[in-house]
């Protein structure tokens, strides 16, 4: 893990790994994987070289991580998959297709809370200051496929836990805690109402 390329005023923490060993012990096959907020790429492509999907998309809104997701891209990329980099906003974007696992570290502050970074491509990264859990979850729920599992790593606090049950919408939310971490888990509501028993 230590090889993947970090801009200077980014280092992925140990939360991507946890979440990549986390959904690993529990899945051993996807088809099309989403990195949601990927940053350097660890999560999408870790993911990616432990279950042999078709394709991963790495969707990033900061340009200025571009340069370190292509070089990750080749150089960390185990397998045959299919591998696009994507900069652009998760409320603007739209793919065309489904997903049937979506993956996020997404900023962990809401704004106005936390530490204000000087820079504010740091500050970018740690809070949502474009879009915000309400336009990811709205996302996400349009681009997961019916049986479909989304996975959110987020810090095991309170007041955020409670914005996230809020804003939740038509997603069936599940939450396993692991010390200092949550593990979202998100599968979509079926016409009915009723989530679809696998």
């Amino acid at each position: 893990m230590s090889d993947y390329l970090q801009p200077d005023f980014y280092r992925f923490n140990q939360d991507s790994l946890f979440l990549v060993n986390w959904i690993s012990q529990r899945m051993k096959t996807a088809s099309h994987i989403l990195d949601i907020g990927a940053g350097t790429g660890v999560i999408g492509i870790e993911l990616s070289n432990r279950l042999s999907p078709d394709s991963v998309t790495l969707l990033e809104l900061q340009p200025d991580f571009l340069p370190f997701l292509e070089k990750n891209s080749v150089t960390q990329k185990k397998g045959s998959y299919d591998l696009e980099v994507i900069i652009g906003s998760i409320g603007e974007w739209n793919p065309g297709m489904t997903f049937d696992l979506i993956v996020s570290n997404p900023p962990y502050y809401l704004p106005g809370h936390g530490e204000a970074s000087q820079d504010l491509r740091k500050g970018k990264a740690r809070s949502f200051i474009v879009d915000g859990w309400k336009v990811l979850l709205r996302k996400i729920e349009t681009l997961l496929t019916p049986d479909g599992h989304a996975y959110i790593v987020i810090k095991n606090d309170k007041s955020l836990l409670a914005h996230v049950r809020k804003e939740v919408g038509g997603l069936r939310l599940t939450e396993f805690e692991e010390k200092d971490l949550v593990v979202l888990q998100l599968t979509r509501l079926h016409e009915n109402g009723h989530h679809k028993l696998s």
